[in-house]
This record gives structure tokens, C-alpha cells and sequence, in this order.
């Protein structure tokens, strides 16, 4: 009979158990973010086989889409950073990366609004031609998400303030998810 020594201890159940949740929730992360690659893969398509039509008509973007950029990148940079500092027990970190990037998520959306805005006051609308039909779709499609994604990031900045712990459990894997999805879509 073969005996477990002291130096390798029998992992817990709950452990294993708390393991296979994180694999579940990032394979339904990854599951819905291959949804999102066919959709937008498929909008894609469509964009560049419509763009040779006669009627497409150029279309001036606003420049507020470049500091909406900026929004998405700085705020992944702090979903990560409070990822990484929830891992490590650094809650106030944490709660800070958490609260940074969702604000910035909130800029992107105001910033999208803005955009349409302006072009609303150049009079272009989701008729108007067909470039601004797509423009005016795939960023209500994108702003959709970044939505979700938010609803996420909420749940989490709402669940560490109320001392739920980051570094295991489920704010972890919420947080791990969040970061995935929130990834996806800057990336996007």
C-alpha cells in the first residue's frame, strides 16, 4: 500500500470543487465571446462586401472616437491591475481598479453618445447611407456589450466593497470572467 507523505498533501474536495467552477465560468466566458467573434465576424463580412456597392458614401467619424479609445484601453489596464491585485489580498487596490475601470467604461459610453450626437448634428443618420448605417450598428452593438460588461464590473466593485474576498471564491472568479470579457471587448 502506497501512503501520502507530509511534503504531498491530498488536495480538499473543496478545493477541486472550487477549481472545476473557475474552469466552468471561463468556459461559458469563452462560449459567449465565440458568439461575439461570429457576430462581428459577420458584420465584418457584410461591411466589406456592401462598401464596393455605388451608393456607399464615406463617412467623416467624430474624433471623440479616438479618446473613446483611449477610455477602453486605460480602462482594461485598471480591470487588470485590480485582477492582479485581488489575486495578491490587496483589496484596496482592488476595490480601486475595480471602481477606475468601470468609470472609464461609463466615459466610453458618454463618449459614444457624443459621437452620435455630432453626427446627428452633421444630419447623418442610420438611413443616411449606408457607411453610417453600419457605423450607427456596430457601435449600438458594441455599446450593448460594454453595458454588460459593466453590469459585471458593477457586480464585482458592489461585492468587494461589501468584503467579499478577492483573492478565491467567487469574486475571484467574477472578477476572472469580468476581466475576460471586459479584454475581449477593448480588443473588439
Amino acid at each position: 500500500m502506497i501512503q501520502q507523505s507530509a511534503t504531498f498533501p491530498r488536495p480538499h474536495a473543496a478545493d477541486a470543487e472550487s477549481a472545476l467552477r473557475d474552469d466552468v465560468v471561463q468556459l461559458g466566458v469563452w462560449m459567449f465571446l465565440a458568439t461575439l467573434v461570429m457576430l462581428f465576424a459577420a458584420f465584418t463580412s457584410a461591411y466589406i462586401v456592401r462598401r464596393s456597392a455605388s451608393d456607399w458614401t464615406p463617412l467623416e467619424l467624430p474624433g471623440i472616437l479616438w479618446v473613446n479609445t483611449v477610455a477602453l484601453l486605460a480602462s482594461s489596464g485598471a480591470l487588470e491591475r485590480a485582477r492582479v491585485a485581488g489575486r495578491r489580498g490587496r483589496v484596496s487596490s482592488a476595490r480601486r481598479g475595480l471602481a477606475t475601470a468601470a468609470a472609464l467604461g461609463l466615459a466610453f459610453l458618454a463618449g459614444q453618445l457624443a459621437a452620435w450626437q455630432e453626427l446627428a448634428a452633421r444630419g447623418v443618420y442610420v438611413p443616411t447611407n449606408p457607411h453610417s448605417s453600419f457605423f450607427y450598428i456596430l457601435t449600438a452593438t458594441h455599446g450593448v456589450h460594454v453595458v454588460a460588461g459593466l453590469g459585471l464590473l458593477v457586480y464585482a466593485v458592489t461585492r468587494a466593497w461589501n468584503g467579499a474576498p478577492l483573492d478565491h471564491g467567487p469574486t475571484a472568479r467574477l472578477m476572472t470572467a469580468s476581466t475576460t470579457f471586459w479584454h475581449f471587448l477593448v480588443g473588439l
